[in-house]
């Protein structure tokens, strides 16, 4: 029997999972950490708390498994996507992560296009520039942080910083470097053209792979910290949606995934680099080979839940606030919520968007404005979702994937919201059985995703079916939803000058 490791590198945790080549998931473990905001609308991590805490959860999945640690084959990631991690020459931090929900580069993504031009940027790219990729918060540095700029000799994407401490190998793959803005989405490398024009040295960014290539061995340091072997391999890895994906057995035309994690997104997988003509949606490399991830993205979903249930309401007990969710009828009583707390991406692409509650009256209650933000982040993803219907691709069902997928009330609402049947995955830890079978796949116990798949992933356990009666109402608040936006747009932009002050 050989044995698997699966890390997930997201915005709020670090998890990792144990799993044999039967599928048999033997052991998960779990890390939080917290995102720094140093300024209002910057967001930071400590790469080094990210190896720490890796290497503490692969530690105790380990020893929980009861796996010797000669019998782990090998490892592999997913990673948060977009965020800048810059290192020095001597392989050590230049400053903290800038994460994917990072507006500071605002202001720099008009100059970026006016060098490049919008067509051009599309046509190379088959995405919007948009605050918090890796390209913008890197010119950001170039033209507002030189200090910092001049300190940098490599750049990477979060889940690389951690392959890098595990076997020193300085390399991303085709994913995640897709999701940089910085790679060519068609020709699968980096768009030499593109840097040339920014000024950005094309030196400074890694090797890209496959996600199943492997790309050492741990080494003897990582391997006391971890518990591994210095014979595990280590395998390239890719960008949690994909992941995700790979983890709920999603490896074909047809299949959505309507994630609410940190981030909320509606994606799937295309035989080809399908595109929003007017650059609402993101198109990346897939880690399936030959295949691409199109994507809608939502800056603010699991993230607005906790703002309103743990900032606002005071309260951490998710069980019991679904309970009292649940009493709420659709509509949350004529309340609506924007979750633009941080900015939004699909289908505004707006860092200056804001939230907002409309149709506050005295009878609104804590649990409507708990139902009010599970909602309105629901809505959000339905925008994405039609995007996706409108550029032709098929979907035949929906998998509700992420933390949110464990709430019984939220999975309702999305099927009454989306108006089809949405199924919970078997597994609620898709992005690490995802990574543990790029791992399988990279060491050779299978031909193939498609193949590891259909010998590891269970199927889906649960279906929740729209409820016309609800569907009814929120057909007239989702309207209501999508009116907001364009009549507060000019507001919004108002408020963000009076946050400085």
């Amino acid at each position: 029997m050989q044995y698997f490791v699966g890390v997930d590198l997201g915005t709020s945790s670090v998890r990792a999972l144990v799993t044999d080549s039967d599928g048999m998931q033997r052991a998960v473990a779990g890390a939080q950490y917290d995102v720094l905001i140093p300024r209002q609308g910057w967001a930071e991590q400590d790469p080094e708390e990210w190896y720490t805490k890796t290497c503490a959860v692969i530690r105790e999945a380990v020893q929980k498994s009861g796996v010797p640690a000669e019998e782990i084959a090998a490892v592999s990631f997913s990673g948060q996507m977009h965020g800048l991690v810059a290192l020095r020459e001597d392989g050590t931090p230049a400053q903290n992560a800038i994460l994917w929900l990072d507006q500071r580069s605002g202001e720099a993504i008009d100059e970026i296009y006016t060098l490049l031009g919008r067509e051009w940027v599309a046509q190379r790219t088959q995405n919007a520039i948009a605050a918090g990729f890796l390209l913008a918060s890197l010119y950001w540095a170039k033209t507002r942080a030189p200090a910092f700029y001049r300190a940098i000799r490599w750049v990477f994407l979060p889940k690389d910083y951690i392959k890098y401490r595990l076997c020193g190998a300085i390399v991303t793959d085709y994913s995640d470097a897709a999701g940089s803005l910085a790679f060519d989405n068609a020709q699968l490398a980096w768009s030499d053209e593109l840097l040339d024009r920014l000024g950005i040295a094309r030196e400074i960014f890694p090797q890209v792979l496959p996600s199943t290539a492997v790309v050492g061995t741990v080494s003897p340091q990582a391997a006391g910290l971890t518990g591994l072997s210095t014979r595990t391999a280590v395998v390239n890895g890719g960008a949690d949606q994909c992941m995700q994906a790979v983890g709920n057995g999603m490896v074909r035309p047809g299949e959505f995934a309507s994630n609410i994690g940190t981030a909320g997104q509606i994606s799937t997988l295309a035989s080809a680099p399908v595109y929003d003509p007017l650059n609402r949606t993101n198109t990346f490399a897939h880690v399936v080979p030959g295949c691409w991830n199109v994507m809608g993205a939502c800056l603010n979903s699991g993230i607005s839940r906790r703002w309103i249930s743990k900032d606002i309401l005071m309260e951490t007990d998710y069980q019991a606030l679904d309970a009292g969710v649940a009493q709420v009828p659709p509509g949350s009583g004529g309340l609506i919520f924007l979750p633009y707390l941080t900015g939004e991406r699909t289908p505004h692409m707006d860092a200056k968007a804001r939230g907002m509650f409309c149709g506050l009256t005295l009878k609104h209650g804590r649990m409507e404005l708990e139902r009010a933000v599970m909602e309105g982040v629901v809505f959000a993803l339905k925008d994405c979702l039609n995007l996706l219907l409108s550029l032709g691709l098929p979907c035949e069902r929906i998998v509700a994937a992420g933390g949110g997928a464990r709430s019984n009330v939220w999975l309702q609402m999305q099927a009454d919201i989306f108006e089809r049947p949405v199924f919970r995955s078997a597994s609620s830890e898709q992005a690490c059985l995802g990574a543990a079978l790029t791992a399988a796949v990279g060491y050779g116990a299978f031909e193939s995703f498609e193949q590891a798949c259909k010998t590891c992933v269970r199927p889906s356990t649960e279906t929740f079916y729209p409820n016309e009666k609800n569907a009814a109402v929120y057909r007239e608040a989702y309207e209501i939803f999508r009116a907001l936006y364009p009549a507060n747009k000019a507001l919004f932009a108002r408020l963000g000058a009076l946050e400085g002050r």
